[in-house]
């Protein structure tokens, strides 16, 4: 199950150079610290289709570029990442807090490249939002399939210095940061964070 919808949570959340250029530059123009939850969702979705329609002309690592602003200027990744190890943060030296959410920042970025090659514009879904209080909005969405079930997607964004960034995805009510929590402590509760960012650069590897 943790592997299948981490899977959904990645296709679900994004040619020649000249195509995959033009989405990128305009969301990074689009997206000012003014940019709505609804805004930051529909860039993300914009840019992870014009990453699949180059996806065969252009090598992983290109595209790796290409989406990298996008997803670091959608996602508050740093947070995400402390989230994730919340109980063993504060023991880590601070160069450990940075090689740790520089692993955890690559891996999720070629998570994204790596898992969208088949999206279309009509891929995605925009169903609404809604307000959670304490500074959050949930933004709902929805991955279309033609011959199976919809999928749900539900972005918690946060606002941080004037900017809404995604700080989980829920995938068919699925939380990713719940899955990240617990497969990242079982690797921390026999080992180091050594170990952790190994393991996070092993499996950027591996979707390679």
């Amino acid at each position: 199950m943790e592997c299948r919808v981490s899977e959904l949570l990645i296709v679900c959340a994004v040619a020649g150079v000249a195509v995959l250029a033009a989405p990128r530059i305009a969301a990074q123009e689009e997206l000012q610290d003014a940019a709505t939850p609804t805004e930051i969702i529909t860039a993300l979705h914009e840019a992870i289709v014009a990453q699949a329609a180059g996806s065969s002309e252009q090598s992983l690592e290109q595209r790796y570029e290409a989406l990298r602003p996008i997803v670091e200027r959608t996602h508050d990744l740093p947070y995400i990442a402390e989230l994730s190890i919340r109980r063993y943060w504060d023991k880590l030296s601070a160069e450990q807090q940075q090689r740790f959410v520089a692993a955890f920042e690559r891996l999720s970025v070629m998570t994204y490249v790596s898992r969208f090659a088949d999206v279309t514009p009509e891929t995605f879904a925009a169903q609404g939002s809604e307000d959670e209080g304490n500074g959050r909005v949930q933004v709902h969405a929805a991955i279309t399939r033609a011959d199976q079930d919809d999928i749900s997607l539900d972005y918690l964004l946060q606002e941080r210095d004037g900017m809404w960034r995604i700080i989980n995805i829920l995938a068919d009510q699925v939380s990713d940061l719940a899955l990240k929590r617990a497969e990242y402590h079982r690797v921390l509760s026999n080992g180091t964070i050594d170990d952790l960012i190994t393991e996070l650069e092993a499996q950027t590897s591996r979707l390679r």
